[in-house]
């Protein structure tokens, strides 16, 4: 087996598909019903963020039925 050099956190943010910039994105949970069904956003409020945030939130797999 060959052996793998450690890579730094610096080459590893720049990895395509790592999150990249999660400034001003909300924090909290997103799911079904939003504050009333125990969440802090709703489905819909996820529906509606930006591509960037996407990846930097927590959400519901029902959010995706």
């Amino acid at each position: 087996m060959k052996n793998l050099k450690k890579m730094s956190r610096e080459k590893l943010g720049k990895i395509n598909g790592a999150v990249s910039d999660c400034s001003g994105c909300p924090t909290g949970g997103f799911g079904p019903g939003g504050p009333s069904g125990g969440y802090d956003y709703s489905c819909e409020d996820y529906n509606v963020l930006p591509s960037r945030c996407k990846s930097c939130v927590f959400v519901s797999s029902e959010c995706f039925q």
